[in-house]
């Protein structure tokens, strides 16, 4: 993981207004949201899916429902990051059939969840960074 300075840190939006902005850049809202909380994701490696930029965030007015389109809620920016999430290949032998939170996990646990980041791939990081930097701060 490494951290990137960035302009939206501590700065606050409408959670409504940051999805809308941030999907229209490839921006997803992490699987790991929580009603005050979460993060922005953004694929950089295509379809290989290890590099990612991550822009989390808080709640600080309402709570946040990914399935509502209409929502008050207002969100504060931590400090953005790149990581890399390096899968493992083959069967996952420990991970057998698990119930959890009513889903049957069937996926393999990461091999590296905190990988090294190569220069290159930090500059693509920030760079995608700066888009969405220009595209939220607009206004």
């Amino acid at each position: 993981m490494i951290p990137i300075d960035s302009r939206l840190e501590n700065q606050e939006f409408k959670f409504v207004d940051v999805r809308g902005v941030l999907g229209d850049l490839g921006f997803t809202l992490g699987g790991g949201w929580e009603y005050d909380g979460g993060c922005f994701d953004r694929v950089l490696d295509g379809e290989k899916r290890e590099m990612w930029l991550r822009l989390p965030f808080t709640a600080t007015f309402g709570n946040i429902d990914a399935e509502q389109e209409d929502s008050d809620a207002v969100i504060r920016f931590g400090k953005p990051y790149a990581l890399r999430h390096v899968h493992q290949d083959g069967i996952d032998e420990g991970a057998g059939m698990r119930l959890t939170a009513g889903l049957i996990d069937q996926f393999a646990a990461p091999e590296d969840p905190d990988a090294r980041i190569s220069p290159e791939w930090a500059e693509r990081a920030a760079e995608m960074l700066r888009v969405a930097e220009s595209a939220l701060l607009r206004n």
